[in-house]
């Protein structure tokens, strides 16, 4: 099986406890294990000499406190979602591995199939069904990343689409293809003991480019950085003070500022409190005029 990337495959299912332990594979307190066998039923119109209509053995592990874990005893009726695997078991069936997102006790609902949903590719050395007599099959390769094992998990799954006028046009997907499916779990299939699936609904999806290798940034730990650092500098350019020209030529500042600059003209100093700058420009123009 060639090397895949980790996606996020789910399954749901609704079914009875079998048992219920502390689970092996974490030291942690308060993970749970817990074990059924998942019923299958056979689908009117859905029938494949490829498919063995028989309960799979499932794993669900889940963490959950003493108080809740009280209430999840065997022969009682829960419903499960989470990430799922598969691989043979000890005598060679497949074996459902589920990392639980969600548990809950439910009523008993009518007969229902579990459902997935995967994400992967078809390999190249796996022929698909071409014969007429029975639903045409594909292979579809996919992984999971197992926190308990600290890697992803590859496996395979066997997809059958319906013999039904909404599938007999539709090809099946050739080797390389990159899908997402939708499915009910059929049973495990007779040659190989993978799961097999049946096909709801079929996804052509753009292939992941796991080739190019994306380069590290190299940057400064935050506690380091300026906030400001990467903006933009500012573009208004400084305001100077506006300036009014008198009689003479001689400026003087605008009325915006309240405490004038000195100035000087002929030897004779403006006030620098108690007079407006209006009575300060009459004093220039009376000395101008008393000027020879």
């Amino acid at each position: 099986m060639s090397r895949q990337p980790s996606f996020s495959n789910i399954i749901h299912l609704h079914d009875f406890i079998d048992t219920i332990t502390d689970d092996p594979s974490h030291d942690v307190p308060n993970f749970v294990e817990i074990q059924t066998d998942i019923n299958i039923f056979e689908e009117d119109g859905f029938y494949s000499p490829n498919i063995i209509v028989k309960p799979v053995h499932a794993c669900i592990h889940m963490y959950m406190t003493r108080e809740q874990r009280d209430a999840y005893v065997p022969n009682a009726f829960f419903y499960a979602d989470g990430r799922f695997s598969a691989a043979p078991s000890e005598n060679g069936t497949p074996e459902i591995n589920i990392q639980a997102l969600s548990l809950m006790r439910c009523h008993l609902p009518e007969q229902w199939c579990p459902m997935v949903s995967i994400i992967g590719s078809v390999p190249c050395s796996e022929s698909n069904s071409v014969d007429p007599s029975e639903p045409c099959h594909f292979i579809v390769e996919t992984s999971i990343y197992e926190a308990s094992k600290a890697a992803p998990v590859q496996f395979s799954v066997a997809c059958f689409l319906e013999n039904t006028k909404r599938w007999e046009k539709v090809k099946t997907p050739p080797a390389g293809a990159f899908l997402g499916v939708t499915a009910k779990l059929a049973g495990r299939t007779v040659d190989t003991n993978r799961l097999a699936l049946q096909v709801l609904d079929l996804t052509y999806l753009p292939r992941p480019n796991s080739g190019t290798a994306m380069p590290t940034p190299t940057t400064t730990p935050p506690s380091k950085r300026s906030r400001w650092d990467g903006r933009a500098p500012s573009s208004t350019p400084s305001k100077k003070p506006r300036t009014s020209k008198l009689v003479d030529g001689s400026t003087m500042p605008s009325n915006r500022n309240t405490t004038p600059p000195e100035a000087t003209h002929a030897g004779t100093k403006l006030p620098a409190t108690g007079e407006t700058a209006g009575v300060a420009i009459r004093r220039l123009f009376s000395i101008h005029r008393c000027q020879p």
